[in-house]
């Protein structure tokens, strides 16, 4: 076998046991059964910082104020940064029509600060309870979301937890968004689990208010657009690596949209890769820069191959492989969100998903980026 054969072949290899090793991991994590007799304990602050939410902020309300939890057992804390839609007049109106519910709005503009982290970091100074919800405008929940997160830190001793997040999709795009988002959800989840987190969703994630003051919140990382979820599982695991859980239990499930089109998926991909550099544990940015030049190595196989037809072979080991590998992941995830005939469409993904994989890895680091008409880098 050539150099470049067995560069192909380690690489391959490489990626398909790290993607078994999740998998495996994502097995052990223990299910959350439904607790007979528990009563609520906990109180919570729940955080949503909003930019330009006028379609979603309501539904994302309703969903929260219809919760089967006492009513002074937690709080909600909209953050406005600086929209330029109805979203801030929405929330309003919606306090005055459900004044029995603890609802606070606050506004960037006022208190003279702008960007989410800045957002996030003032709502947690207003906030009454120690255990912060953070959530996402644009997202909806079940009833026992809050029972859910009150019945596992009853258990077990958390200063936080990632809960997990579903893509409610309506056609094929969306749906192929859906199986990408499955597969980084069983590796944050499952990389918790190993004791080696990587990533998260600040539209689930659960924190003691306490550990945010003791890791400093985003010092050093508040000029970062991205990260406002990661940077913060990272450091309070640091400090509290046997008190940080991914929570599987489908009562806590929270769903969101995916993009509605290629624009903004490339525009919230560039979001999130633009931080893929900026990690303090090289051991992240080592593994995604591993499997870009693995996709990188799909990519130049399957082109090679008009010329060299004997790189067509290791082209399709290579995707044979890394099929299986997200296959046996993404319908594990799936299998939890009740949700696994989505797996029928992987194949069909695949190869996109390799030139999305190029594309956006370079494109996030070279480029500004736009997210809710506002420029980052």
């Amino acid at each position: 076998m050539s150099v470049w054969g067995i560069i192909c072949l380690t690489l391959s290899l490489a990626y398909a046991s790290l993607l078994l090793i999740y998998f495996v991991a994502w097995l052990f994590i223990p299910t959350q059964k439904k607790p007979f007799g528990l009563e609520p304990k906990q109180r919570f602050s729940i955080l949503i910082p909003a930019r330009n939410e006028a379609q979603s902020i309501i539904a994302c309300l309703n969903a929260i104020i219809q919760q089967d939890y006492p009513t002074d057992c937690y709080e909600i804390i909209v953050i406005d940064d600086f929209s330029t839609d109805e979203t801030a007049v929405l929330v309003q109106t919606f306090m005055a029509e459900n004044k029995l519910f603890p609802i606070k709005l606050l506004q960037a503009e006022l208190l003279k600060i702008k960007g989410k982290k800045a957002c996030i970091t003032a709502a947690v100074e207003q906030a009454q309870f120690d255990f912060i919800c953070l959530t996402d405008a644009d997202c909806t929940r079940g009833k026992e979301w809050l029972k859910a997160i009150n019945a596992l830190i009853q258990k077990k001793a958390t200063q936080m937890i990632y809960g997990p997040v579903f893509f409610s999709a309506n056609n094929l795009f969306e749906q192929s968004q859906t199986l990408e988002f499955m597969g980084l959800v069983g590796i944050g989840a499952a990389a918790i689990q190993l004791k080696n987190p990587n990533m998260c969703s600040a539209a689930n994630l659960i924190f003691k208010k306490s550990a945010f003051y003791e890791i400093g919140g985003y010092a050093g990382n508040e000029n970062i657009a991205s990260g406002d979820d990661e940077f913060l599982l990272h450091k309070i695991f640091k400090l509290y690596p046997n008190e940080v859980f991914f929570m599987k239990d489908y009562r806590a499930i929270v769903e969101t949209s995916p993009n509605g089109s290629m624009e903004e998926l490339a525009q919230q991909r560039r979001r999130w890769v633009s931080k893929s550099t900026k990690y303090d544990n090289r051991y992240i940015t080592a593994i995604l820069v591993g499997a870009y030049f693995f996709n990188f190595s799909m990519f130049w196989n399957a082109l090679a191959g008009f010329f060299m037809p004997g790189l067509w072979l290791i082209f399709g080991l290579q995707i044979g492989l890394k099929i299986l590998a997200e296959g046996l992941l993404i319908f594990a995830v799936l299998r939890f969100f009740k949700q696994s005939k989505l797996i029928l469409l992987l194949p069909w993904v695949e190869p996109f998903h390799i030139l999305y994989v190029l594309i956006i890895g370079i494109w996030a680091n070279i480029q500004t980026f736009t997210w809710k008409e506002r420029k980052l880098q």
